[in-house]
């Protein structure tokens, strides 16, 4: 997918503001609901395609999920695991469906982790 530069630009201070806000985060992704990257931070850049692909195929099946249990739209998923968590939250623009991924160490309080998610998509959601 061919998301215009400006897109790009404007979607990488809203990953700065999340990462300050929350300290206990290691990474953060923000893509297409179809994988592809449109802004990231993380210590390696294997992580970011990883996590990129990962929350396309979670985000498919939180949709499946949510249509099946006839609850309705998917807007996050969160995985809690030995070492720390994973959130993803879905940010509906009116051009592509973004998924907004962050892995955070066990030290993150998650309700925290959650509000400055929701935040930043609703920057997101108006880009």
């Amino acid at each position: 997918m061919n998301l215009p530069d400006a897109m790009k630009a404007a979607a990488r201070p809203v990953l700065v503001d999340l990462m300050r806000e929350v300290r206990a985060i290691q990474a953060v992704v923000i893509a297409t609901e179809d994988g592809f990257e449109l802004a990231a931070h993380a210590q390696n850049k294997a992580q970011i395609s990883r996590l990129s692909a990962m929350a396309s195929s979670m985000g498919a099946l939180g949709v499946m999920a949510g249509e099946e249990s006839r609850l309705g739209a998917c807007e996050s998923i969160t995985v809690e695991a030995a070492e720390g968590y994973i959130l993803m939250l879905q940010a509906r623009h009116q051009r592509v469906t973004l998924i907004l991924s962050i892995i955070a160490s066990r030290d993150a309080i998650m309700g925290e982790a959650l509000f400055y998610g929701r935040q930043a998509v609703r920057r997101l959601e108006k880009l």
